[in-house]
């Protein structure tokens, strides 16, 4: 359930697990998940409720070299700060208790091989990721945030950076998450960091998602994107609904049909927006997508 106090404690736990880690290990995180939307979009009535959870993507090498890495510093830091294992043996849910909640950590990576399964982490024993596709991009270029740290100062800093997914990262991982994932929170988050991200609002959010396309694999995650912002660009559609919806149960207090039809306009405007950059990249250094390639194949 979604919850201010619920955001909070998830909060919590993240600060607690990153002082438990050195600042190297710190860098080789980034949060993608529901932490997110509330840093990206800070909208002073009626604010993103936040989560529960704590998705954490992991860089690991690609099968061939994966066997040189470790990644015990992680299972000792899951530990230390009293998290244990969902379920039995191995996992990549770790679930801890703050003010009498649980708070849950998965850990998450996006490579190509093995697609929606379980990988063990060398030098781990108890600990593994979950390789989804989508959060990649929050790799290449993270917000650090100075997160306050809600244990006994004489043992522990006051405060912890961690680093966050950027927006266009956020974005084009929650697009993965909308199509694969098909759970209502995920349209809603989509459209609610569309909508109200501090960058400038649909436009911005197009033009950040363009930036974080990952060389090599921008027709994917440009398909994904699309594919996402298309079901919301109806107001009468499910994805719009389910925005509207939360909308109201989060505190808005405008009728449902306005705030679907603000979040169809702005998938909309989104849309249109990052097709003229896939198209016409004059404003990107990098390689342009395939020029080959049909709008219609995106």
């Amino acid at each position: 359930m979604r919850s201010r106090s619920a955001r909070s404690f998830a909060e919590q736990a993240l600060a607690r697990l990153a002082v438990h880690l050195g600042e190297e290990e710190r860098s080789a995180i980034v949060v993608v998940g529901g932490l997110n939307p509330e840093l990206l979009a800070p909208v002073t009535e009626a604010p993103h409720q936040g989560t529960a959870d704590v998705d954490l993507v992991v860089q690991v090498g690609m099968v061939y070299d994966r066997g040189d890495m470790d990644f015990g510093w992680l299972e000792r830091a899951l530990t230390a700060a009293e998290f244990a294992p969902v379920g039995e043996g191995r996992g990549w849910q770790w679930v801890t208790a703050v003010g009498g909640s649980a708070v849950r950590v998965d850990l998450l990576t996006d490579v190509l091989d093995h697609r929606g399964q379980q990988l063990a982490l060398p030098g781990c024993t108890r600990a593994t990721v979950m390789n989804v596709a989508g959060p990649s991009p929050a790799l290449r270029a993270p917000v650090v945030r100075r997160l306050p740290v809600d244990l006994p100062e004489e043992v522990t800093p006051s405060e912890v950076d961690v680093q966050f997914a950027n927006l266009g990262a956020y974005l084009l991982a929650k697009s993965a998450a909308v199509i694969g994932r098909r759970e209502d929170r995920d349209p809603y988050d989509l459209g609610f960091v569309v909508v109200h991200n501090h960058a400038g609002g649909a436009l911005a959010a197009a033009r950040a998602a363009y930036a974080e396309l990952p060389a090599g694999r921008e027709l994917e995650f440009a398909a994904g994107f699309r594919a996402a912002l298309r079901q919301l660009t109806e107001p009468g559609g499910s994805a719009a609904r389910i925005y509207a919806e939360q909308r109201s149960l989060d505190g808005d207090a405008l009728p449902l049909e306005v705030l679907a039809a603000d979040a169809a306009s702005a998938a909309a405007q989104c849309l249109a927006e990052f097709d003229r950059l896939v198209h016409d990249p004059a404003g990107r250094p990098a390689q342009p997508l395939n020029p080959f390639v049909r709008s219609a194949d995106l």
